[in-house]
């Protein structure tokens, strides 16, 4: 049962084309860019470095350089690298547009048109090489999107069945994808474009394959390459969050019992629904992504209640009037909703380590925790595989 989230992947597919850096201009060799790009007459253009020091995947960006093409436009970048770099070039009055390089002491010449999303690179075979990786990526995620968006859109028609012979399909594209950027990391000769894809799979927490392919990189030691570096430092850290989920996660354990108030007061212990699949699930009416959620959720409750699932809504609000409000409005028809409208200071969030929402356990029926934080789309896999032919 996959884990993996199209949002993860959407993710995944902007750090690639962010890309992950290290580059100066001070001392090193010498590089020339040359391009002649149709769209871009008497743009002014910025050519940056790039840095991924944050944990979130936050790019950070330094220029080298700034000229402005002529009119047909012709533009030349010149000047120094310490270290092999990926970088990019950029419209200052369109970020959206820009060009991907893994340069050094190239002479690259780039040739095409801002409407072209593959320009023609010449004298970089590591640009070359990064650029077709990136349009594969692209290309394989959108497969994915678009197809899980059919399966999605189409469920209801499909029928349980062959609705979950959709999204094995849908997982093993899912697979395909890693195996992709597993296998490319560790075909590519340069230690630029491997690490790319090695970020690409720590973006997308794929630690396992993580370990394997990072390991003979981190053995260098070679804490003066600032992509060895900054890998590192990531794979140590991701590690550790690794260790403390696995401590604080409530996965194969009985879920905590709760006894909370319903709008009338009257209370609703969750082991009383003891015997089916059960969704607790954390929210608010002020929580906005909880709210886009809830039609989703709303859909697989229709579908799935009669054979065997229900919810347990916990509202983190402080206001009766905007958590009933939002029932209704949602039309959150399951029974269980129960509150204590104290906010964050509810001690049924502190139960279960809940600092932010929406936030989920999906309890078996014996009251077993089998999933934590999942989103519609998962749930809707999961409900498939365990009441799909009921």
């Amino acid at each position: 049962m996959k884990k993996q989230t199209l949002f993860i992947l959407i993710a995944a597919i902007w750090l690639m084309t962010a890309g992950i850096t290290s580059c100066t201009n001070n001392g090193g060799k010498t590089f020339t860019v040359e391009g002649s790009i149709g769209g871009l007459e008497n743009a002014t253009l910025l050519l940056e470095t790039m840095t991924f020091p944050n944990m979130n995947g936050t790019p950070a960006f330094t220029a080298i350089d700034t000229v402005t093409a002529d009119p047909d436009g012709n533009f030349i970048f010149s000047g120094h690298l310490r270290e092999r770099s990926i970088c990019r070039i950029k419209m200052e009055n369109n970020p959206r547009y820009y060009l991907l390089l893994n340069i050094y002491d190239e002479k690259l010449h780039i040739s095409g048109s801002t409407n072209d999303p593959k320009p023609l690179f010449e004298g970089s075979t590591a640009t070359l090489v990064l650029n077709g990786f990136i349009d594969e990526l692209r290309n394989k995620n959108m497969e994915i999107i678009d197809f899980s968006n059919n399966v999605l859109s189409q469920s209801a028609v499909l029928g349980d069945s062959l609705t979950a012979v959709m999204n094995d399909r849908k997982d093993a594209m899912i697979d395909s994808f890693y195996a992709y950027v597993a296998n490319f990391a560790d075909t590519t000769k340069e230690l630029t474009n491997k690490i790319v894809a090695l970020e690409n799979l720590l973006y997308d927490r794929q630690f396992e394959i993580i370990k394997e392919k990072a390991a003979p990189i981190i053995a260098t030691g070679d804490t003066s390459n600032v992509y060895v570096r900054e890998l590192t430092s990531k794979v140590n850290r991701y590690q550790q969050i690794m260790d403390e989920e696995a401590a604080n996660s409530f996965l194969g354990k009985t879920a905590t019992d709760l006894n909370l108030p319903d709008p009338d007061g009257k209370p609703i212990q969750l082991s009383s629904l003891r015997g089916k699949y059960v969704l607790l699930d954390f929210w608010a009416s002020w929580c906005a992504p909880c709210r886009k959620e809830n039609p989703n959720l709303v859909a697989l409750y229709e579908q799935y209640k009669d054979k065997g699932f229900t919810v347990y809504s916990v509202s983190l609000d402080d206001n009766r009037d905007a958590w009933m409000q939002a029932i209704r409005s949602d039309k959150l028809s399951w029974p269980s909703h129960v509150s204590q409208l104290q906010k964050w200071n509810s001690s049924a969030a502190a139960a279960y380590n809940v600092t932010g929402i929406p936030a989920s356990f999906l309890l078996d029926t014996n009251g077993v925790v089998i999933a934590e934080n999942i989103r519609s789309e998962q749930l809707s896999e999961i409900l498939s595989e365990l009441l799909g032919e009921r």
